[in-house]
């Protein structure tokens, strides 16, 4: 995108920050077909219900929200299950945009997501499942209680995405946690590359894991990742501009 395209799009996202409207509204929805969110009834790494006994589940997709107020935290607007207390929080510089969206022009993007509950299954999973737009995150950034995934890998991946605010590079991600047993509290952490990352939707489900093979955390430079992955982690990588 042109430099004076983005200085204009950057204006009239400020111009609307202070109404903000949920993402699907400006993007897709990540669990329509052919697009990279599951339900853990359907997917692959779950085998359980959202609500079910022992399983917590918590959603963002607009981070709007007075529950805290005079802090950059919102509780979350999709809904939960099972949780005790769920808030995602983000550093100074960073600003909920007309979109719903966290993002910043400025500033390299800190996400913490944080939440706890009774879940009383060993071993368990947890899956973090999310959007951005334009700048992707730092890979190696994404950590639960300082563990590096299991697993994680791209699920959908579009450079030329039609946004409501013009073309963006869209993309969605899994990454899941596979756990001896539960914790008092589960903080999901990961960071933008660099400034320009609009964060559009944050899912996290945890539950009962039945997966043998993956019952011990893998280093972090062994995660498998999606077709062609590496291919964006390349210093080419387009950075379309969107809140």
């Amino acid at each position: 995108m042109k430099t004076a395209q983005k200085l204009t799009l950057i204006a009239g996202l400020l111009a609307v920050s202070g109404s903000a409207s949920a993402d699907l509204t400006n993007g897709p929805d990540p669990y329509a077909a052919g697009y990279g969110f599951d339900t853990p009834s359907e997917a692959a790494w779950g085998n359980w219900n959202r609500g079910d006994a022992g399983t917590l589940y918590t959603e963002w997709d607009s981070f709007v929200d007075s529950s805290y107020p005079g802090t950059r935290t919102a509780a979350p607007d999709v809904g939960s299950a099972g949780t005790a207390d769920a808030n995602i929080g983000w550093n100074a510089g960073t600003f909920a945009a007309g979109s719903g969206n966290l993002y910043s022009f400025s500033v390299t993007e800190n996400f913490t997501t944080s939440l706890s509950g009774s879940t009383n299954n060993e071993p368990l999973r947890a899956a973090l499942q999310f959007e951005t737009w334009g700048v992707q995150m730092d890979y190696n950034s994404l950590l639960l209680n300082g563990v590096a995934p299991t697993f994680a890998t791209q699920t959908f991946y579009d450079d030329d995405y039609e946004s409501s605010f013009g073309p963006v590079e869209l993309v969605q991600y899994l990454a899941y946690w596979d756990l001896s047993g539960p914790a008092s509290n589960y903080l999901f952490s990961f960071n933008s590359a660099e400034h320009s990352l609009s964060l559009g939707q944050v899912t996290i489900d945890i539950g009962p894991s039945t997966d043998p093979v993956t019952s011990v955390p893998l280093p972090a430079a062994v995660w498998m990742f999606g077709a062609g992955f590496m291919g964006l982690l390349g210093l080419n990588r387009k950075k379309g501009l969107a809140a």
